[in-house]
């Protein structure tokens, strides 16, 4: 472990060259030293010993055009060499085991930051009664909440991933340690005290915070502003406000102001201002570098099978730090609804990143529509990790209960950019009502990542402006989906026989639930009309899936003898197996289909689709004549004509599902969507 020291220093000159020649003069020295300077001239003599200093490689000198205390710390976190950085007053005279202390520590807690030990001058070297207030003059070491920047040592990667030190507390720079020291800790990294890393304070005279005045004798807002920004920053915002309003009021509640009243409204006038400020800062969003980790939260109702490859791979994500938040996490009963039997995904859907489930979740469940989900507390929900720290930005995956958009005004209340990823299009007719409903939380949408054509549309029509809008594409995980239907096709003779699919014919898959907006009716109302013709190639039809229509389509087919195959309810693992012996998908259904994810499965598997034109995705994966036809909706006719065209060319469909494959393994994978929520996130840097 190495350890590098940086002193930040503004207005110093003598003092900071004893601090750095007493530095120096330690055995052994320091592993690496910067001076990150941001006084705009010092005494000659000053000036020339740093200089020297700098020349002969013991210190760094860096030169900084402003002041900033945050700024200056910044700057070390970036250019220092070591594993951690001391950072340390400019006026200080360091204990003979102050590198010794903080390198032990830190190689025993590599996560810890280490706060040291401080004597000041009133201490007259005795450490203070352990009864009394901790104040950092301990001899007993702990674990503690805050730091002092004067003497602490900071692990430089964990600092930089949280984005260094806020550079919106400027001037004086009030609280900006505990605001460090809060992130630290929502983080889940610990703050140690070591008693053994001394230094002695010198509080020189003149120089650092002291060239900003007193405070209680100033009509500037340069002591305040820091103070009003740490409420803002570290509570609710209602809380804040509370808090700052009690500070503003209180801040004349002192002896000075008791003995020299005069001073009351000039008071009044500098607080107020730094509040103001303060304001302003909060609105704009903290300063922080570049190499802060972003953390998103993710909204999501429950676990779903096509979701999780996107949560795994954004929790590898460089740069961002992600959480889910689901509302609800449904039992096998509760899943099985809709589709006629109980059953529980047979892949794992809760691996491979981070998550939580919400705490005040409510509703009588996912399968109970709008109001089946919703939050008692939304306000209390949107915490990150495990230390619930506030995240940078919430992620919805739709709105399609009350708990999301409970989640979702919470955020705007809270000042919360909001990114929305759903499939949602204009294809169903809405009644107004609904329409202004929509109208209003779309303009809470700060960057809306649309999953293909029709949908970024929607975002249009109600009032997102395309500069806000970043494709994040539906996918499935196509090498699972792929890798397994090649894997399964020298046994597809046999598959087949299992489900009495005759070896000579073109094989159509409908898969999906046996429900109304699926209109599996229509399906097989266009396949009686498709037998009746003569066909060049016999014809069978294969059905996945469960639902309330099941009962009639088996009537249905029975009774006009259709050659139809049903294998039931097919949990994902076994879904391969139905596209290794089919040879085109159909899916006719009708606007409730927003998008249609098991178009990509049978592309994946290489597979051309049929698809109805009111398919979410019919626009983007269903190439006319190259990836797949396209039917009119509630048209069993029409559709029989695809299936018969489809039908008749079995090359030309094989060659169909080949470039369908391209298309979905090139641009509807979980990198491009990945890639679209990240490309989302540094848009609101943007902003």
């Amino acid at each position: 472990m190495t350890l590098s020291v940086a002193i930040p220093t503004y207005g110093r000159d003598q003092v900071l060259i004893d601090s750095v020649a007493a530095l120096l003069a330690l055995d052994p020295p320091p592993f690496e030293l910067l001076v990150v300077d941001q006084t705009p001239r010092h005494d000659p003599e000053c000036e020339a010993q740093l200089s020297v200093w700098q020349a002969q490689g013991k210190i760094q000198w860096l030169r900084l055009p402003t002041p900033s205390i945050t700024g200056a710390m910044n700057v070390a976190l970036q250019e220092a060499r070591g594993d951690r950085v001391l950072f340390l007053d400019d006026d200080i005279l360091p204990g003979l085991e102050l590198l010794n202390a903080h390198a032990r520590a830190g190689a025993a807690s590599s996560e810890a930051m280490l706060a040291g030990r401080v004597l000041q001058p009133w201490h007259q070297g005795c450490s203070d009664p352990e009864e009394g207030p901790f104040l950092f003059n301990s001899l007993r070491p702990r674990t503690v909440a805050e730091f002092m920047g004067g003497n602490v040592a900071i692990p430089r990667q964990l600092a930089l991933e949280l984005g260094g030190f806020d550079q919106n507390f400027v001037r004086v720079a009030y609280r900006f340690e505990a605001e460090f020291a809060h992130r630290w800790r929502q983080a889940g990294h610990p703050i140690q005290y070591v008693p053994g890393a001394l230094i002695h304070h010198l509080r020189a005279e003149r120089g650092g915070t002291r060239s900003y005045g007193k405070h209680l004798t100033t009509v500037k807002p340069d002591h305040a502003v820091g103070r009003y920004y740490f409420q803002l920053r570290t509570q609710p915002l209602t809380v804040a406000l509370a808090a700052c309003l009690r500070g503003w009021l209180g801040s004349v509640r002192s002896r000075h102001h008791l003995r020299h009243p005069w001073w009351i409204p000039p008071t009044l006038v500098a607080e107020g201002r730094g509040l103001v400020w303060a304001l302003r800062l909060q609105k704009r969003g903290p300063a922080l570098l570049p190499t802060r980790r972003r953390r998103l939260l993710i909204a999501g109702s429950h676990p779903v099978q096509y979701q999780t490859p996107l949560f795994q791979t954004l929790a590898k994500a460089p740069g961002v730090r992600s959480d889910v938040l689901y509302l609800t996490l449904p039992d096998a009963r509760t899943q099985g609804l809709g589709f006629g039997v109980a059953f529980e995904w047979d892949v794992p859907l809760l691996e491979g990143y981070a998550w939580h489930e919400a705490t005040s979740g409510r509703g009588r469940g996912i399968t109970s529509g709008y109001r089946g989900v919703w939050l008692a507390r939304p306000l209390a929900e949107l915490g990150f990790g495990p230390s619930r720290e506030r995240p940078d930005a919430l992620l919805l995956t739709g709105w399609h209960f009350l708990g999301m958009v409970q989640l979702f005004i919470a955020a705007r209340l809270q000042g919360l950019p909001v990114l929305l990823r759903m499939d949602s299009n204009a294809f169903r007719p809405r009644p107004w009502p609904l329409t202004l409903a929509y109208w209003l939380l779309f303009r809470g949408v700060d960057v809306g990542l649309p999953v293909g054509t029709a949908n970024a549309r929607w975002y249009r029509q109600f009032g997102v402006p395309q500069k806000r809008l970043v494709p994040s594409p539906h996918f499935v995980d196509n090498a699972y989906f792929s890798d397994r239907a090649g894997a399964l096709r020298p046994r597809r003779e046999e598959l087949r026989q299992d489900w009495a699919i005759p070896q000579e014919a073109f094989c159509f898959l409908f898969a999906g639930k046996l429900q109304p907006k699926k209109r599996p009716l229509d399906l097989l109302e266009a396949l009686r009309q498709l037998v009746m013709e003569p066909l060049s190639h016999p014809v069978h039809l294969l059905i996945v899936g469960t639902g309330p229509l099941e009962e009639a389509c088996r009537a249905l087919a029975s009774q006009q003898g259709l050659p139809v195959s049903f294998a039931g309810f097919l949990n994902q693992s076994a879904m391969p197996s139905a596209y290794a012996v089919a040879d085109s998908l159909v899916l006719p259904s009708d606007h409730g289909e927003t998008w249609g994810l098991v178009v990509n499965e049978a592309m994946a598997c290489g597979l051309p689709a049929i698809v109805s034109d009111q398919v979410g995705c019919a626009e983007d994966l269903v190439l006319e004549g190259r990836t797949g036809l396209v039917s009119p909706v509630g048209q069993p006719a029409a559709l029989a004509v695809a299936m018969g065209r489809m039908a008749a060319d079995p090359v030309a469909a094989a060659r169909m599902g080949a470039t369908a494959r391209e298309l979905v393994n090139s641009h509807y994978s979980v990198r491009n969507a990945t890639e679209g929520i990240l490309a989302g996130l540094a848009l609101l840097e943007q902003r």
